[in-house]
């Protein structure tokens, strides 16, 4: 089948609950449980576990555990021998094992991950480890649907219940009929470099990981454009005025911790600016050289769980490490290292 068919077919299971209700029994399945991912054990990448409806139904229930189309979401459509089955994502709560009981959960799912023939992770660390494209962009739509179909439940216009469609792509008001849609938020991602493309100026969040930098971020306003949206982010960041913004013709779904769109930018801006950084979101603002870069990114690289992190409060603040290879941050650090991202011509 095609990529046109393909297309249709989902947008037809989409809509049609029946249909896609018919075809559970025969999907293929990825899981998370308490809000952690079931991905591979001790391979050389990160992936997610699929098992088949009949073998992941039978492996839960041997630990008391079902899952059912309620909290199951549609995440793409397979090829089968002769046709095409869905992909679910299915996320399920598992009980506390009792107060007096010799066993903590942590120990119940590790052993539950085992059966199923991976571990359960974090879902930022796995958006992160993650290599291929396509794997992260079905993470975060599975945890941008499940949490939206949670918190979908009334309608917002006349508050009466509303119906959710099989595949969590959309819920329907059961009084006034209005049809809502899962949201996501527009977020540019800019790295600024200087005029002679040798200095790249790169953050650090409060809260994030010690000795960890990346690029300025930040959400979309209404009626801004994506280049608008990144000159103002810069200025309330990092205090300075950039002379030219470009898109880096890239792009990526994070769900965490709402649904976003990161979309990617390069700015221009010079070094003689004195940099004043906005104290409810940053730790530091520095420029590093192609160098220093080059050096977190080697560092990145030979450790991508990031386990070797600085300790010490000043060691913090030094360049360490850039985001692992899944953020679309890392691509765009990375790119500029290797001289793939020029701020006279930046679109690749």
């Amino acid at each position: 089948m095609g990529f046109v068919e393909k297309v249709r077919l989902l947008d037809y299971w989409k809509v049609q609950d029946s249909a896609l209700q018919s075809e559970f029994p025969r999907s293929r399945l990825v899981l998370m449980v308490d809000r952690r991912l079931l991905v591979t054990k001790d391979a050389p990448e990160v992936r997610m576990v699929e098992h088949s409806y009949g073998d992941l139904k039978q492996l839960l229930g041997e630990y008391g555990l079902q899952f059912d189309l309620s909290n199951s979401c549609l995440l793409d459509a397979l090829e089968a021998e002769t046709d095409m089955i869905p992909l679910f994502g299915t996320s399920i709560e598992a009980a506390d094992p009792p107060e007096d009981s010799p066993i903590s959960k942590k120990e119940v799912l590790r052993q539950l991950g085992n059966s199923l023939g991976g571990s359960f992770t974090d879902i930022r660390m796995a958006m992160l480890t993650m290599k291929e494209e396509r794997q992260r962009n079905l993470l975060a739509k599975f945890q941008s649907l499940t949490k939206w179909a949670a918190t979908y439940r009334r309608c917002p216009k006349c508050a009466a219940a509303l119906k959710m469609r099989t595949s969590k792509s959309g819920a329907e008001c059961v009084t006034c009929q209005r049809v809502y849609y899962p949201t996501f938020s527009p977020v540019s991602i800019t790295l600024i470099t200087d005029p002679t493309n040798e200095h790249a100026l790169l953050v650090r969040h409060r809260g994030s990981a010690g000795g960890v930098f990346t690029a300025v971020a930040g959400f979309a306003h209404t009626g801004e454009s994506m280049t608008e949206c990144a000159r103002r982010e810069i200025a309330e960041e990092v205090g300075i005025e950039v002379d030219s913004i470009r898109s880096l013709d890239m792009s990526q779904p994070w769900p965490m911790p709402d649904s976003s769109l990161m979309i990617a930018h390069v700015a221009v801006a010079n070094m003689d600016q004195k940099i004043s950084v906005c104290p409810d979101e940053l730790e530091t603002a520095q420029w590093f050289s192609r160098h220093q870069v080059r050096q977190a990114l080697e560092t990145t690289l030979s450790d991508p769980f990031l386990k070797n992190l600085p300790r010490t409060l000043d060691d913090r603040q030094t360049l360490h490490y850039i985001p692992p290879a899944g953020a679309i941050a890392h691509q765009m650090i990375r790119q500029w290292v290797d001289g793939k991202i020029n701020c006279h011509n930046s679109r690749m």
